[in-house]
């Protein structure tokens, strides 16, 4: 990253976190008098669910209808489409062209077998990413419900249920999960926030469907209900339950890396060659290279852009988080897991990755605002004459209104929703990268979206289509599907010389940097090459190719 747009991204982040806690400040003293937000908190709790659907779902489609979705969510609409029509757990652009393409069988990558479940409804429902999209918003807004439940019960009071919920809604990290590509480990989140809220019930038999689940949604949230079964046996007291938890978490997880996940793929997976390859290559070597190597993993963990993306994951619930420490280590193993990767992408706020942790990041706010209120509100109130004439509710509503008030200004300095800073100002920008861009110009629909719609149709469905990746899901249906510059044994190819995103993949000789930095260096590679390609039709700097039989 250039030191001018590192200065620039830290005088943005500073700027953004001294303001959300100095507005969290002026409210708490006004909440003191009168706390506004606990009295209008059901009305302000349907105001965020309202706002939330409505313009997560309608950003997703214009993101949709303006190629803004890229090759992440093609793979999931071709897994979803060959699992209605039979055709296995399949991705033809894994295979042509992301990293571990010589691994047929999706499940031998990340194993999701949830999959088969949440794909019964395309049988009725025939547009896959239509599906995909309201699915998924549905899924995630489905959190608020164990949210507002584990809240009221802990305060007894619906009305403090009513603002964690909406504060919940309002978090950054939640908004850039749902607006991004689907991917599978966000569902984790609601099925872990019933799971802990049912055995907190003690309601075992709920507690275990929902435990089960959440362990289909993807391997690595058995670490997160491994520690789950911890907190039950030694905190909870519960011990049988705990026990087979965790006992069933850790063997599920070392059944399916050891044994299930390397017989699907046809050979031993290692973490070779990964994001974590400088820990060990194989998970053993990992946790071992872990415990008699402390200083290197805290220096490694003390890193300042590290740092800062958790400072992000704990602002919005004004690091309430950290005084319910038992429930907020449940997370601890998904945590580390990604703070420890060479990869931003695994511990970056904005993305998907820590989705197991979110829900105990919300879960110990409410259990912390509890712990502050009953343990550290009366040495409080002897110190200070204002606090004094505070009763114990009051305390504690001020506490959970300053919560949702920094949770609304953290969606406002950090978030992508039409309440954000980014969303308006174009110079306001929170990462340097193409595709994290919000600002509301990325969801106009233009005359050159509306032509790029008349090439879908010249391209048959048996056809094999090299396209760049902003159109490969309006292609999942073809026989198969390669990311350009990708050629070898594309029928087709479908290129967009005029969106300002481009991606490269690593393969067949392909540089990807220079791929994004000089794309018609690749187009040349079709252009020119007459021989082989035949222009079909080509409109406002869209062109599509089609191979010349020989």
């Amino acid at each position: 990253m250039p030191d001018q747009n590192y200065q620039t991204l830290l005088l943005i982040y500073a700027t953004g976190i001294l303001s959300t806690l100095f507005i969290t400040g002026i409210f708490s003293f006004v909440f003191l008098k009168k706390n506004f937000f606990i009295t209008w908190s059901k009305y302000l709790f349907i105001f965020s669910v309202l706002f939330y659907f409505t313009y997560i779902l309608t950003f997703q489609f214009l993101k949709l209808y303006t190629f803004k979705y890229y090759a992440d969510f093609s793979v999931w609409l071709e897994l979803f489409s060959n699992i209605v029509n039979n055709r296995g757990m399949v991705s033809s652009l894994q295979e042509t062209s992301h990293a571990y393409g010589n691994i047929k069988n999706y499940l031998g990558i990340h194993f999701v077998p949830l999959i088969y479940l949440l794909a019964l409804p395309l049988s009725v429902f025939k547009n896959c990413s239509v599906y995909l999209i309201v699915l998924q918003t549905l899924i995630l807004t489905l959190s608020i419900i164990p949210i507002y439940l584990f809240a009221r019960d802990i305060f007894k009071d619906r009305k403090i249920g009513y603002l964690f919920a909406a504060s919940f809604l309002f978090f950054p990290t939640i908004q850039y999960i749902n607006l991004y590509d689907f991917e599978f480990l966000r569902i984790s989140i609601p099925l872990l926030l019933f799971s802990f809220y049912f055995i907190n019930k003690r309601k075992y038999i709920l507690y275990y469907v929902f435990l089960i689940l959440s362990l289909l949604v993807r391997e690595e949230v058995a670490l997160t209900t491994f520690l789950l079964g911890i907190y039950i046996t030694f905190i909870m007291r519960e011990k049988k339950a705990g026990i087979i938890t965790s006992v069933i978490s850790i063997m599920y997880f070392l059944a399916l890396i050891k044994i299930v996940m390397p017989y699907i793929a046809g050979d031993a997976t290692t973490l070779q060659n990964t994001v974590f390859s400088h820990l060990g290559r194989t998970p053993y070597e990992v946790f071992i290279y872990i415990a008699s190597h402390p200083f290197a993993i805290i220096l490694n963990l003390l890193d300042k852009i590290k740092i800062a993306n958790f400072l992000m994951f704990i602002l919005p619930l004004l690091f309430t988080s950290l005084f319910s420490p038992s429930i907020l280590s449940i997370s601890a193993g998904n945590l580390l897991l990604n703070f420890l990767s060479l990869s931003i992408s695994h511990y970056s706020y904005i993305l998907y990755y820590l989705s197991p942790t979110i829900p105990f990041l919300f879960l110990s706010a409410i259990k912390g605002v509890k712990n502050i209120s009953d343990k550290g509100f009366p040495s409080l109130k002897k110190k200070s004459i204002i606090i004094s004439r505070v009763d114990d509710k009051a305390f504690a509503d001020v506490l959970v209104s300053c919560v949702f008030v920094a949770s609304v200004s953290s969606s406002i300095f950090f978030g992508p929703s039409p309440l954000s800073i980014q969303f308006w100002n174009k110079n306001y920008t929170l990462a340097p990268y193409k595709t994290h861009n919000f600002h509301h110009s990325q969801y106009t629909f233009t005359e050159h979206h509306r032509k790029a719609f008349e090439f879908f149709p010249l391209i048959p469905n048996d056809a094999s289509v090299s396209a760049e990746h902003f159109f490969l899901p309006y292609l999942y249906r073809k026989k198969t599907l390669m990311q350009f510059p990708i050629l070898d044994g594309a029928d087709y190819v479908l290129i967009d010389k005029k969106h300002p995103v481009k991606f490269g993949v690593s393969k067949a000789g392909i540089d990807p940097l220079e791929a994004r930095k000089n794309p018609q260096k690749y187009y040349d590679r079709v252009e020119k090459d007459t021989e082989k390609w035949k222009l079909i039709k080509e409109d406002d700097g869209i062109f599509l190719f089609k191979k010349i039989a020989w």
